[in-house]
């Protein structure tokens, strides 16, 4: 085809104006027969009508009722009810020389003793002359059965036939009328084979009377009815036998399939030479792909053995510097270790003692402190400290870390200015409990004056942008967008795409209660109390793996909740174990102000207040309805890394925002937030032909796809529970927006780490070919443990096998 494209061309053409391309394999069970004559064509259709019409239908109804008479199950094709029908011949025959009781038992001894002597079993003269005197006692008198053997061995097979097709210990019967539906399936019969060898059914398990009853009459109701595909089908069938000659049955049935005009088949078929013959290309010279992917593949792994290697040794490489500087130290100060060993045999030693008695040994014994802010001044000020790192420092002020800080040569700050403030310190307990007062002014000093607020003044400042928690993109982005300003950069997640959202509301409609006479607020709802109760029930049964967190703006809620589960877990083994166990993280009831320094897998994020009986919301929310409210509800929508369900008593058109305020009216909007997120629909992105001519191929075999799925990934699929993402050159670079510049390039094993190679290149990778050499592209797995049903027994993804730099949240290593 070189040369004679265009003479192929102009033949396909003709083909497609003759009406070739207008029906595929799905369209009618005529497309691809092949007659010789137009003649042969009207006379298989003419037999399609008959048996349509008169000849099928009869045959079975007949059959139906014949075979109603005896107790065999009813056939299934009609081969098998050939079968039926002589098995019911023969045993007539055989019922007209012996006596029905002949089948009651195995005749296996009887055609033994009546066969000829030396071929039979062996058995003894007198034994084989009892047995034929036996035989002849099945015989119906006055009949004379000349072959008795050969008669014999016939019953034996009619018998072993008849049980594999009725039920154990039934006797034969014989209906009348056999005759009469034996001819009518000879008849039926052969008009079926006539129509196999045009429709090229040439197997015997593609031949119609093979084909279940069920299928095979709408098949030929299909191949009676009227149909185009016939018309020129003499004509058709010499242009597609040359198609055929040129191996181009594949580009024709796709073709066909797809119902291609015919102006656009000779583009068609330019397409496929041209992608053909580049594929044949990049398999006789793979560096036109301008790599050698075997050789990436090989360091991609190479790579990845020595970076964890590397990580696994460093803890030894540590071990062994400070072994090492405390033998060197040992020799060059000989006056500290002796004042050391003598501290030692005393007893419990301090840091002053220390620090005056072993200035230098010091820092290869202890080279490393932990202190709170309120410990650091058990530290002797002569201790010097190379670097000192506050952790929290939103929540502190420069007073608490003035101590840390002026001992440093260098000062590293990690503090979240969103859910973190500095809060009051109290050294007494108040006898009338009264609450502290804090207004919104005095909070927002605290705010500024905290560690984290005042050092960013003075210190290079950098934002950690990037998220790697494994939890769903729907929590991460509300967060991201009500209270860091879209900052957040996190990669989706499978769950997600699968259907398992990470945020839902769960709304009570019968939360409603009379309002406390003490405090006049609706709060912890009973019936809030239960539904709380049974999603930690639910959680503990489906998901043990996980810890959960429960976390509420009301303190009595928060009793009331955590003693109603320990109660339904009484008596139940997995229950207790569950939320009394000793994990690594426990099971826990926590008010928003508890909850600052903790997260969990799952959040139940109860709010803990409800309606008055006539429906009402009322302004009293605790602490979230006061000063600093928005930075607690902050850290409530935080806690979760992998999803979270919130519980409410109210729709968000229930609260007030003119009566209400601070975090109250935060929380309205989240909530109306969340269940518009739920019914949002996303705009496809179909920028990239490559993705969108891929994820029209997978819709057509039923999997699910999503292009630019979350704007971040260019395109997703799943099947069986395992999702992929695929991505070209294109859509990674286009990724790296203008409001987020790259990050320093950096060697390409640190971009790797980070981001595992897309498998699909800009010029794709020769493979099999599949019909007439569609492109195949490699995907990468995305899949995690948490996004696994409890009941689906394959294993989860080996989360070991990731580089602990790799985002849990998006696509995971091969």
């Amino acid at each position: 085809m070189v040369e004679g494209r265009s003479r192929v061309a102009e033949t396909m053409v003709s083909a497609a104006n003759l009406g070739e391309f207008r029906y595929g394999p799905d369209d009618s069970p005529w497309y691809g027969a092949k007659f010789s004559t137009s003649d042969g064509a009207q006379r298989a259709h003419r037999i399609a009508k008959d048996l349509d019409s008169d000849g099928l239908p009869t045959l079975l109804r007949r059959a139906h009722d014949l075979v109603s008479l005896t107790h065999m199950r009813q056939f299934t094709t009609i081969n098998e009810l050939g079968i039926y029908l002589r098995l019911l011949t023969e045993i007539r025959d055989t019922l007209d020389r012996f006596l029905p009781v002949v089948f009651d038992r195995s005749v296996s001894e009887l055609v033994a003793a009546t066969a000829p002597r030396g071929e039979g079993a062996p058995m003894s003269s007198t034994n084989r002359r009892r047995l034929k005197k036996l035989a002849r006692e099945y015989v119906r008198p006055g009949v004379h059965v000349s072959d008795l053997h050969e008669a014999l061995t016939r019953v034996q097979q009619q018998r072993v036939l008849w049980q594999r097709y009725v039920a154990a210990g039934v006797n034969p019967e014989v209906p009348t009328g056999i005759a009469d539906v034996q001819v009518l399936f000879s008849n039926v019969a052969e008009d079926l084979a006539r129509l196999d060898e045009p429709l090229g059914r040439t197997e015997r398990d593609r031949q119609l009377a093979n084909t279940p009853v069920d299928q095979l009459v709408p098949t030929i109701a299909e191949l009676a009815a009227e149909s185009d595909v016939l018309h020129n089908l003499q004509e058709r069938t010499e242009l597609m036998q040359t198609l055929r000659d040129l191996q181009l049955q594949p580009l024709i049935t796709d073709m066909a399939n797809r119902h291609v005009p015919d102006l656009q088949v000779p583009a068609e078929l330019e397409l496929a030479w041209w992608q053909s013959a580049l594929e044949t290309m990049l398999e006789s010279d793979r560096a036109l792909l301008g790599a050698n992917t075997d050789m990436l593949d090989r360091v991609e792994a190479d790579f990845r053995l020595v970076d964890d290697a590397h990580a696994a040794g460093v803890s030894q490489g540590l071990a062994w510097q400070l072994a090492e500087n405390w033998k060197v130290g040992l020799v060059d100060w000989p006056e500290e270790a002796t004042a050391l060993k003598t501290q030692l045999r005393e007893g419990a030693i301090t840091s002053r003692l220390l620090q005056d008695s072993a200035p230098h040994l010091s820092r290869s014994i202890a080279p490393v402190w932990l202190a709170s802010p309120y410990e650091v001044s058990q530290i002797a000020d002569t201790m010097p400290f190379d670097t000192v790192i506050l952790v929290d420092a939103g929540a502190v002020t420069i007073a608490e870390t003035v101590g840390a800080v002026r001992r440093a040569r260098q000062t590293v700050v990690f503090g979240d200015p969103v859910t973190q403030t500095p809060s009051p310190f109290r050294i007494a307990v108040d006898p009338e409990h009264r609450a502290l007062q804090v207004d919104e002014g005095t909070l927002d000093a605290f705010h500024a004056d905290s560690a984290l607020a005042k050092l960013s003044t003075l210190l290079p400042t950098l934002s950690l942008s990037r998220s790697y928690r494994a939890g769903g993109e729907d929590l991460a982005e509300l967060v991201n967008r009500r209270f860091y300003g879209g900052k957040i950069e996190s990669l989706p997640w499978a769950g997600s795409f699968l259907g398992h959202g990470s945020i839902a509301l769960d709304y009570v409609s019968d939360g409603k209660a009379v309002p406390d006479p003490e405090s006049g607020a609706v709060e912890s709802v009973d019936a809030e109390v239960d539904r709380v109760v049974r999603l930690v029930i639910d959680h503990a049964r489906t998901r043990p793996s996980e810890s959960l967190m429960v976390i509420t703006a009301s303190a009595k809620h928060a009793v009331r909740v955590e003693q109603a589960v320990l109660t339904a877990a009484q008596g139940h083994k997995d229950l207790t174990e569950f939320v009394i166990g000793d994990r690594a993280e426990p099971f826990i009831v926590a008010t928003l102000e508890q909850s600052v320094a903790q997260s969990r897998d799952r959040v139940v994020f109860s709010i803990g207040y409800g309606r008055t009986p006539h429906g009402r919301v009322l302004r009293d929310f605790g602490p979230l309805g006061k000063p600093g409210g928005e930075r607690l509800l902050a850290v409530a929508m935080t806690r979760a890394r992998r999803s979270m369900v919130i519980v409410t008593c109210f729709q968000p058109s229930d609260i007030e925002a003119e009566r209400m305020g601070h975090g109250t009216v935060a929380l309205a909007e989240i909530l109306a937030e969340v269940r518009a997120r739920t019914t949002a629909e996303y705009v496809p992105d179909d920028s990239d032909p490559l993705l969108v001519d891929l994820a029209r191929r997978l819709e057509m075999r039923g999997i699910p796809v999503a292009l630019g799925h979350r704007g971040k990934l260019g395109l997703v699929a799943a099947h069986g529970g395992v999702c992929v993402t695929i991505e070209t050159d294109a859509s990674l670079v286009r990724d790296r927006c203008a409001s987020h510049p790259p990050p320093p390039r950096g060697p390409a094993p640190t971009r790797l780490a980070l981001r595992p190679r897309a498998r699909v290149p800009a010029v794709l990778r020769p493979g099999p070919r599949r019909e007439h050499g569609r492109r195949r592209a490699r995907c990468r797995p995305w899949r995690h443990a948490g996004d696994l049903d409890p009941a689906d027994p394959r294993p989860p993804m080996n989360t070991q096998d990731l580089d602990p730099r790799v985002p849990a949240i998006g696509p995971a290593r091969r």
